[in-house]
């Protein structure tokens, strides 16, 4: 039993086969009808994911906890009405997701104010790492992937989450979107992530989900308590010594808008003990707290639906082990 509680903690182990015959009808609504149609048929299905998903849903109420303690002024509530809405919220985002992906979005419908730090970047034929993280959505990196020079984006993700997506939208990529499906860092995969910086491409990866496989992760104060953060990034943009932006997306009024910021112009992460740790430590710090800014001013765009604090975690665990003896 300590294995499935330890296994039940993880994001990678929730399943989303519940949700997949719901994609499959909005994804078939959109391709056949409007917006105003797909959204007719959003609410059932997201209705039915808020009911059915236990440990989303109560992983969404201990986020809306969270937040609502660190920032009372959003008077944002931490109730199921509140959890509701942020369902609905991840729901949107997946029309979006299907319009990126179809080729029905455009430049012109985003807003993307810092957009010269990348053409600087093109311009002077630097790569870099973009870190970013699961709020708003990042699939509308692939509409400004069509700015002069043609930015080049890499974007490492999780295999089995890739692939569910890319077969339901039957989406055969973009000429300068790749996504590069990665549970692990090989020493294969390293040089080609080199090659594809030294060629004056970008690596977009996220820091708040703790690695699929080992436990290479530090501890970072996130809304009031500690959660972990992935080391990996950090590491990874050491090893290319390549400048680091934060970036992340989120719809305002209608409209798409890209906060691009300059994170580390290099990173070098020392190999002995303690500087190392505490260097690690510090950039997960600077992390979480942009991270946190964007939830304050995005509240219900943040979408990591399973236990992050480690005390909720553990509980749910608990919880989930003692229903299956």
């Amino acid at each position: 039993m300590k294995t499935e509680s330890a296994t039940a903690r993880h994001w990678a182990a929730v399943e989303e086969n519940s949700l997949v015959w719901g994609i499959r009808v909005l994804v078939g609504v959109y391709r056949l009808c409007d917006r105003w149609v797909f959204r007719l048929f959003l609410r059932p299905v997201v209705s039915y994911y808020f009911l059915a998903g236990r440990l989303a849903r109560q992983s969404s109420l201990d986020y809306l906890r969270h937040l609502s303690r660190c920032y009372p002024d959003l008077q944002l509530g931490s109730g199921y009405w509140q959890s509701y809405r942020h369902f609905l919220s991840f729901g949107e985002t997946l029309l979006d997701k299907i319009v990126v992906w179809t080729g029905n979005i455009t430049p012109e419908q985003v807003d993307f104010p810092n957009r010269q730090l990348l053409l600087d970047l093109i311009e002077q034929k630097r790569g870099a790492m973009l870190l970013s993280g699961h709020i708003g959505n990042l699939e509308i990196c692939q509409a400004i992937a069509t700015v002069r020079g043609h930015i080049h984006l890499n974007i490492l993700v999780h295999t089995k989450h890739a692939e569910k997506f890319n077969r339901l939208l039957g989406s055969r990529g973009s000429a300068t979107v790749q996504l590069i499906q990665v549970t692990e860092l090989s020493p294969a995969i390293a040089i080609s992530l080199q090659e594809k910086i030294e060629r004056g491409e970008f690596l977009v990866m996220v820091g708040d989900r703790v690695p699929v496989q080992g436990g290479r992760t530090v501890p970072a104060s996130f809304l009031g308590e500690d959660a972990e953060f992935p080391q990996g990034p950090y590491l990874l943009a050491s090893l290319l010594r390549c400048p680091v932006f934060t970036l992340f997306c989120f719809p305002v009024n209608g409209r798409f808008k890209i906060h691009l910021e300059p994170f580390a112009e290099s990173i070098r992460i020392p190999r002995a003990e303690p500087k190392r740790q505490e260097l690690l430590q510090t950039l997960a710090r600077q992390y979480a707290e942009r991270l946190e800014g964007y939830c304050r001013l995005a509240p219900l765009q943040w979408f990591n639906f399973y236990p992050y604090w480690s005390k909720a975690a553990a509980g749910d665990s608990d919880r989930i082990a003692a229903e299956n003896n």
